[in-house]
């Protein structure tokens, strides 16, 4: 009863569209004793939105999202982590003024390989292994380059931890490791039926 309650305004909105995105993921593990966003990755996908107000629309996304880590040290303290996610992103996006948006929202991410290498010596599977399942709160601001292409920058951060701390110790909030990621990406709009 609570989703069709949530989906009531979606299914008889007057504006629907979609088409894909394409961009890229810098991104760091919290908690791996490494800071800054060293990871690059790709970014990519399809999308749905509607529109449930003059200034609102909801969207939905399926997309591939590379995480994980990476020091910049070549000593014997080199750490790499690479994580590939299939993510559902579910938000709201707020017209703020003329071509400019922003979003909020959750993600529900599906691990689909994860590996690390910890002395510069390969790729090995993690251990300890990361969380299959990464469910995280989404932000974002947005521009509309053209009628048919916006530009949008996003941050990600877990909400719950994506794996334990090697030891197994907590820090009172902190629980283990999460991830942060910022992806700039590219919408390209395919259909469009309805008016705003």
């Amino acid at each position: 009863m609570l989703v069709f309650t949530f989906l009531y305004p979606v299914l008889f909105a007057q504006t629907f569209g979609g088409g894909f995105l394409a961009g890229l993921s810098m991104s760091q593990l919290d908690g791996d004793a490494w800071g800054g966003f060293n990871k690059a990755g790709l970014a990519g996908g399809i999308y749905t939105y509607t529109t449930i107000s003059n200034r609102v629309d909801v969207q939905l996304e399926l997309r591939y999202v590379q995480k994980g880590s990476h020091s910049e040290s070549k000593s014997l303290n080199f750490y790499s982590s690479k994580l590939n996610y299939i993510e559902l992103p579910l938000f709201l996006r707020y017209k703020v003024y003329s071509k400019f948006s922003a979003d909020i929202g959750l993600a529900f991410g599906y691990l689909q390989k994860s590996l690390e290498d910890k002395d510069g010596g390969g790729d090995l599977p993690a251990d300890p292994s990361f969380k299959e399942m990464e469910f995280s709160g989404l932000i974002g601001v947005n521009y509309n380059v053209l009628d048919w292409l916006l530009f949008n920058a996003r941050f990600n951060y877990s909400i719950l931890p994506v794996r334990e701390h090697p030891g197994g110790q907590s820090f009172y909030l902190n629980q283990g490791q999460y991830n942060s990621v910022i992806t700039i990406c590219l919408y390209f709009q395919l259909a469009n039926f309805g008016t705003k």
